[in-house]
């Protein structure tokens, strides 16, 4: 079971995306963390999930407006001895570990050449063990011509999801006449067996974000397709591809059979906040 530390949390004992929380993960020789990342006016990015300063710090406006020195002035409003990190302070950290970094890019807006240089300039002393991953294939589509050298990732949520997932996504809106939501018109009404749209709709998606390294699939939605005789490990496998699975927590014993069907379907990795519960929980199965 490879496990990816989701906003870098280990013990828990740390905030979300963190520097406490960073450290610990390298400290402790974690195969792989996974931090949230946004672009900054200026030669830097923040490490943040929100989109706005305000959300929870002492700062104000959006994150790509904000300077580097405005995030460093800033404070959380819960932890005023604290604040986000920038990414430049996180390589720094990283260079004398061997965890691998997996930057969950948060730009919507389609990227400027000069923000794509700053990240390619940030990460390069890390950039063996790191990939970019996104849900906006725009950005992907851009980092490859632009930065081919830094490993990219997709995550087609906002293209096809599981009915049961965020009722707060944006996208997509349209539950298909397969059962998933997706709002390509493949969906609109059945023309074949659920296995074989799948397969179209994954062999379409390739398409969206060419170059891409690993896929990063809901877990409810990988077992799903799983139920309707689709494996998107397999077909990724075939074509050179990782999958990652995101984000189930352990929740008791109940939770551990579905994430070993995961497993042995051959996703590659799983994107999880309770990594040593799982180590426990899979330390007691075996």
């Amino acid at each position: 079971m490879r496990l990816v530390h989701h906003m870098a949390v280990l013990s828990g004992e740390h905030p979300r995306n963190s520097i406490a929380a960073i450290r610990e993960c390298f400290e402790a020789g974690v195969e792989r963390v996974e931090i949230d990342v946004h672009s900054l006016d200026g030669p830097d990015y923040i490490v943040s999930h929100d989109r706005r300063l305000q959300d929870r710090t002492t700062g104000a406006g959006a994150l790509g407006s904000a300077t580097p020195g405005e995030v460093r002035a800033c404070r959380f409003r819960d932890r005023p001895d604290d604040r986000p990190p920038l990414l430049s302070e996180v390589v720094e950290l990283a260079r004398d570990s061997t965890t691998e970094i997996q930057l969950d890019l948060k730009d919507w807006r389609a990227m400027t050449g000069e923000r794509i240089r700053a990240l390619d300039d940030l990460v390069a002393p890390i950039r063996d063990r790191l990939i970019v991953s996104s849900g906006q294939d725009w950005n992907l589509l851009r980092l490859r011509d632009a930065a081919p050298q830094i490993a990219i990732g997709f995550d087609p949520g906002y293209y096809i999801a599981h009915p049961a997932e965020d009722p707060n996504a944006p996208l997509p809106r349209t539950c298909s006449a397969y059962g998933y939501l997706d709002d390509h018109p493949l969906g609109y009404g059945r023309a074949s067996d659920t296995a074989s749209y799948l397969r179209d709709r994954f062999a379409l998606l390739l398409l969206q974000a060419p170059g891409s390294r690993e896929y990063f699939l809901s877990y409810r939605l990988a077992l799903m397709m799983l139920d309707d005789g689709f494996n998107a490990a397999e077909f990724l496998h075939g074509r050179g591809i990782d999958a990652n699975v995101w984000t189930p927590d352990y929740a008791g014993p109940a939770s551990v059979a579905p994430i070993a069907r995961l497993i042995d379907a051959g996703f590659d990795r799983v994107t999880t906040n309770t990594p040593l519960a799982w180590v426990r929980a899979f330390a007691r199965e075996t």
